[in-house]
């Protein structure tokens, strides 16, 4: 239900800036980066990898933080969301 729900707002907001970072090159390496919020289950599993897992929090996050600032706040609250879960 939650994860869902973070699925949709992720895919809405991350998705857009996401797309921004793939075309300048920067996920060189990373195959899965550039679809990593393109759908609903795709977002759900990058952060289900990021947040859960502690995995890769960098290879995605930090070059759509550096591309739009104003995402911080939204990894933020969702990484504060799901901890306190």
């Amino acid at each position: 239900g939650t994860l869902a729900i973070i699925g949709v707002m992720s895919t809405q907001i991350l998705h857009p800036v996401n797309l921004r970072v793939a075309e300048k090159g920067l996920y060189d390496g990373c195959e899965r980066c550039p679809r990593a919020f393109e759908t609903t289950f795709a977002s759900a599993l990058t952060f289900t990898q990021q947040i859960i897992t502690g995995d890769s929090w960098g290879a995605v996050s930090i070059p759509i933080i550096e591309e739009s600032p104003a995402t911080l706040l939204f990894f933020f609250s969702v990484f504060i969301f799901i901890q306190l879960m």
